[in-house]
């Protein structure tokens, strides 16, 4: 989703320029380089024109004269980095998978190839149940638990992430994307107040943190050698996209860090408690005994039970209730012997 917000921002076929600033004549020389300008060192709007009027305390949202030296500006210099900060979070969110994969090295594809067929195949019960019975019970019983730890911390990197991301485009925005997408929400159920009542708590936090025209002013020297200032507006088509492209992030962050935190919570369980472990190998499962799961899961740690899980979800599950009562038969022979 990010890598296409990311083409979004940078496809000027659909958008056109991501800045135009408008000049008091068509002729204007100095039309690109203002343009280069006021995209590089950024533009601004006045705090004190988002309340009143529009045409008559001010031309647009944001935009009007300046009410005196007090006057506070709205400082908008983020527009240039979207790109860059969407392109960068798409690399976050992927790194815990990334990392997952190289830990994992293919072991359970090893493991749980060809056995997903809905066909079982005579190989099965000839060799391959044999093989993974052998390979749970004794040649890698107690080997699993770095395995299964790494992918519990992956789930935890994947929370730290999201959270993390969170706290990274409210300092990008300053300060504005922690409460946006509520104040987003609010601002679209609240009843119109008359014109003469409007303050600047009950601006459209769009207009505020994402305006689409915005002043910008430069120094140059005229014909005589003498200081000029070129005061301008300045029209940004690109925060069109980016209004909806933030509030977009900013509820599926919020449901992302409600996930993840539930995952992690349960992580915690699963690691805890051994009767959860059994009660989900038991839902994986139909018409075998809890005495069997039980006893399968007494005696493996918790390295071993996620792999016997991940199995579970990965095979036939008719191979897979063969594998279980095999593997149950194997480990009461082991008991009895010792």
């Amino acid at each position: 989703m990010l890598l296409v917000f990311t083409l979004l921002v940078t496809s000027k076929q659909f958008f056109g320029e991501p800045i135009h600033c408008m000049s008091d004549t068509d002729k204007d020389s100095d039309k690109d380089a203002v343009n280069s300008y006021c995209w590089i060192y950024g533009t601004y709007t006045l705090k004190s024109r988002f309340v009143g009027i529009e045409g008559k305390h001010m031309a647009y949202p944001g935009v009007g004269p300046s009410s005196g030296i007090n006057d506070e500006q709205i400082k908008h210099t983020y527009y240039q980095w979207v790109c860059f900060v969407l392109l960068g979070q798409s690399v976050m969110f992927y790194t815990p998978r990334y990392l997952w994969k190289i830990w994992e090295g293919g072991r359970l594809k090893a493991l749980a190839a060809d056995l997903s067929s809905p066909i079982v195949s005579k190989d099965w019960s000839e060799f391959r149940r044999g093989e993974l019975v052998s390979y749970l019970s004794y040649t890698n019983i107690h080997t699993h638990n770095m395995y299964a730890l790494r992918y519990a911390f992956c789930e935890f990197l994947n929370l730290v992430n999201v959270v993390g991301q969170i706290f990274l485009l409210d300092v990008f925005l300053g300060g504005a994307f922690r409460k946006y997408g509520a104040a987003v929400a609010a601002f679209t159920h609240i009843p119109r107040v008359p014109s003469d009542m409007i303050d600047f708590a009950s601006v459209n936090p769009m207009d505020q943190f994402f305006p689409k025209l915005t002043k910008c002013w430069l120094r140059s020297y005229g014909p005589s050698g003498s200081l000029q200032i070129k005061d301008r507006l300045c029209v940004l088509p690109l925060n069109i996209v980016n209004e909806k492209i933030f509030v977009i992030l900013w509820f599926w962050l919020i449901i992302l860090t409600f996930v993840s935190t539930l995952a992690m919570l349960f992580r915690i369980l699963v690691l805890s408690l051994r009767p959860l472990r059994a009660l989900m190998i038991a839902g994986q499962l139909r018409y075998v005994k809890r005495g069997i799961i039980h006893r399968i899961v007494k005696r493996f740690g918790y390295g071993d039970w996620f792999i016997l899980y991940l199995l579970g979800k990965n095979m036939n599950p008719l191979m897979y209730k063969d594998l279980i009562i095999e593997l149950s038969k194997e480990l009461d022979q082991k008991t009895v012997m010792v």
